[in-house]
C-alpha cells in the first residue's frame, strides 16, 4: 500500500511538472501555432516521461489550451479573431464590473497592496525586464483588482478568462516600443479611480486598458474586425 502511494504521488507531481513546463512554453509561443505537438520532442526537450506528458496534454486540453485530434494527436490552437473578440469582451465585462465593485468595496490594505503591484509593473517596464516578468507582474496587478471586487465568482470567472489571455499579453508587451510609458498612462488611473472610490472612473480605465493594448497589438482596423 505504502508503494503505491509513492508511485500515485511521484506520477502526480511528474505530470504536475510536465502540465507547468508545457503551459508555459505554449503561453510564450514557444510552439507554432496551428503545429502539432512532437512527443519525442516534448520529451526530449523538457525531459518528462511519456504518460506525464499525456497527462499535460490531456488537461491543457481541457483548459482549452490544446485541441485533441483522434489519432493525430495535439495541436496548438491559432489565436483567431473570434477568440481574441470572445476573450477582449468577457475581459471587458468582467472586469469592468470588478473595477466598479472594487472602488466600492476595496480595504485600505488592498489598496496599499494594489499600489504595490503598479509600482512593480512600473518597475519591470522602466528596468527592462524579460517578458516573463512584465507578463507576470500585469497579470497579478488585475487579478489582485478582481479580488478587491471581494466576490469570489466573479474573481474564479476572471481568472480564467486572464489565464486565457495570457498569449495575448505577450504579443502586447513584444508588439510596445512604449511599454513603460503605457504602464503608467493606462494603469495609473485603474489605481487612482479605485484610490478615490469612483467605480464610473475604474470601469472607464478599465475599459481604456483593455482596449488600448488589443489595438497596439492588431491595430484599429483589425480589432473593429475582430469585434
Amino acid at each position: 500500500m505504502s508503494a503505491n502511494r509513492e508511485s500515485a504521488n511521484g506520477s502526480g507531481t511528474l505530470a504536475e511538472q510536465a502540465y507547468r513546463v508545457l503551459k508555459q512554453a505554449i503561453l510564450r509561443g514557444e510552439f507554432a501555432e496551428g503545429a502539432f505537438l512532437s512527443e519525442a520532442d516534448v520529451l526530449a526537450r523538457f525531459r518528462v516521461g511519456r504518460t506525464p506528458f499525456r497527462e499535460a496534454c490531456n488537461r491543457l486540453h481541457n483548459e482549452k489550451l490544446l485541441e485533441a485530434v483522434p489519432r493525430r494527436g495535439y495541436l496548438v490552437p491559432e489565436v483567431s479573431f473570434r477568440t481574441v473578440r470572445d476573450l477582449i469582451e468577457a475581459r471587458l465585462i468582467l472586469e469592468g464590473i470588478a473595477a466598479e465593485l472594487a472602488a466600492q468595496r476595496a480595504e485600505p490594505a488592498d489598496v496599499a497592496m494594489f499600489e504595490q503591484l503598479y509600482r512593480k509593473v512600473l518597475a519591470h517596464t522602466r528596468n527592462g525586464a524579460n517578458l516573463d516578468e512584465i507578463v507576470q507582474a500585469n497579470t497579478e496587478f488585475h487579478l489582485h483588482l478582481a479580488r478587491m471586487a471581494h466576490n469570489r465568482e466573479l474573481e474564479t470567472m476572471l481568472r480564467g478568462v486572464l489565464e486565457r489571455s495570457t498569449r495575448l499579453f505577450y504579443l502586447t508587451v513584444r508588439s510596445s516600443t512604449t511599454l513603460a510609458a503605457d504602464a503608467k498612462e493606462l494603469l495609473g488611473p485603474i489605481v487612482e479611480s479605485v484610490r478615490s472610490k469612483d467605480a464610473v472612473a475604474a470601469h472607464k480605465a478599465v475599459v481604456r486598458d483593455i482596449t488600448r493594448g488589443q489595438m497596439n497589438v492588431f491595430g484599429r482596423d483589425l480589432w473593429e474586425k475582430a469585434r
